[in-house]
C-alpha cells in the first residue's frame, strides 16, 4: 500500500490517503474534510517500511537457508 498526501488550498489541511499503487490515478479528486476546498497533491520522499520477516541481512527465509559444510570430507 502506498500513501498519498494532498494539502488543502485554502486552509493547508495535509490529508493522507492510503491505497494499492494499482489503484491510484492522477484524476481522483478530493476535497477538504474541513472546508470542503480543492486539495492539491503534494510530492513527498518515498518511505519503505519493513515488516516481519525483514532482517539486517535479508529475508526471513534466509535464516532456514543452511550454510554449507567446510569439511573436505578428508
Amino acid at each position: 500500500m502506498a500513501k498519498y498526501e494532498y494539502q488543502c488550498e485554502k486552509c493547508s489541511y495535509v490529508l493522507t490517503v492510503v491505497m494499492s499503487i494499482k489503484k491510484y490515478s492522477s484524476r481522483l479528486k478530493y476535497n477538504c474534510p474541513n472546508c470542503d476546498a480543492p486539495v492539491k497533491r503534494i510530492i513527498t520522499a518515498p518511505a519503505v517500511h519493513f515488516g516481519a520477516g525483514f532482517f539486517e541481512d535479508g529475508y526471513e527465509s534466509a535464516k532456514n537457508v543452511k550454510k554449507p559444510s567446510t569439511d573436505d570430507g578428508e
